[in-house]
């Protein structure tokens, strides 16, 4: 298929803002797979022109008089469910409001406050960048490219019986589309959790507390935000903060976390393969690795680690993530040992941990 005969992606922008609404639609107009269908400056009028338009993405302001962005996810995910990327300004009040949001059905976010909208370029290139991964056409950059053919994904590993009480520790990595698989999860997991379950979820600075309090509050279990070094409890849910890598280690026989800014030459900082890979060092076979939506290929050669050293790994089937990169990955390595989506994923946890290890 030529570029001139590949489809358009309908984009919906939404900012109570004019400017704003003029900056984000000249910045998408000028490529070539992008059609922008409407423009609205609050929820009223984009659910009024919703069926009209028939946008494949909406890109949607938190902050707007009148509905609020909240009310309009929730009119959009029940009128006519459609890929929402949230355009938030970070904040100590936007933070958790952003939060809700992808936990009520938004896709992704992205922190305008990051970005300049005099010399637009790096947010017309990550605005991008997420609409072509979340409306799963396959462009891994911001430019036309043509799609690569995807390799052949092996099955994955027979499981084998496990005794439940083997493992010490479970460590789980999510980016696009992460906070509602992981909310599920751990309440799949049941109340009973003896032993502590370690995160990265991809977000920037100041995200990260807030979806941990978020959790919190909806979860039986204690979630909270890991921001240095500790000794890892039970029943315990450990959110890595953002900025800084969280590794795994053993002494004797408790688990500790470590807190550090090296690699500092990675994409994701905390990275969910340092994560994976200090488990596997620190942990070997007693630990579980998760690996969850997202984009990209963090934490597939983690798993890989994972798996070499005899511990269980699980990911996320590609129907049920909002974007297959990483569990992609991961089954392109070989380093999964079973898939699932989130209920499955959660309930095989709890099977596993079911009893304290001893």
């Amino acid at each position: 298929m030529s570029r001139q005969q590949k489809k358009r992606v309908r984009v919906a922008v939404v900012d109570d803002s004019t400017f704003i609404r003029k900056a984000i639609t000249r910045m998408l107009e000028d490529h070539p797979r992008i059609q922008v269908v409407g423009s609205a400056g609050s929820g009223e009028e984009l659910l009024t022109n919703l069926e009209r338009w028939r946008p494949d993405v909406v890109t949607l302001d938190l902050d707007m008089p009148g509905m609020g962005g909240l009310a309009t996810l929730d009119r959009v995910m029940a009128q006519r469910p459609t890929p929402v990327i949230i355009l938030s300004t970070h904040s100590g009040e936007g933070a958790p409001l952003t939060i809700e949001a992808l936990h009520r059905g938004a896709t992704d976010f992205i922190d305008k406050q990051r970005y300049s909208l005099v010399d637009f370029e790096a947010l017309r290139g990550v605005l991008l960048e997420r609409i072509f991964h979340v409306t799963g056409l396959g462009a891994e950059v911001a430019d036309v490219v043509e799609e690569e053919p995807q390799p052949e994904l092996p099955e994955p590993t027979e499981p084998e019986v496990t005794i439940p009480g083997a493992y010490d520790v479970v460590v789980m990595g999510a980016s696009t589309g992460g906070p509602p698989v992981l909310q599920r999860i751990l309440e799949e997991m049941g109340e009973k959790v003896p032993v502590p379950v370690v995160v990265v979820q991809h977000m920037p600075v100041g995200f990260t507390e807030a979806f941990a309090e978020r959790l919190n509050a909806y979860l039986p279990l204690r979630v909270r935000e890991l921001v240095s070094a500790e000794r890892l409890l039970p029943h315990t849910v450990y959110i890595a903060g953002a900025g800084r890598h969280l590794r795994v280690r053993r002494e004797e026989s408790e688990l500790y976390a470590e807190i550090g800014t090296r690699p500092d030459d990675v994409s994701h900082i905390p990275s969910i393969d340092v994560l994976f890979e200090s488990a596997a060092r620190g942990v070997g076979r007693r630990a579980v690795g998760v690996l969850l939506t997202g984009m990209g290929r963090d934490g597939a050669q983690g798993l890989l680690e994972l798996k070499r050293r005899g511990a269980y790994t699980l990911a996320q089937s590609e129907e049920s993530c909002i974007v297959f990169g990483m569990p992609r990955a991961a089954m392109v390595l070989n380093a999964v040992t079973e898939v699932g989506d989130p209920r499955q994923i959660g309930r095989r946890l709890g099977e596993l941990i079911s009893t304290p290890a001893g």
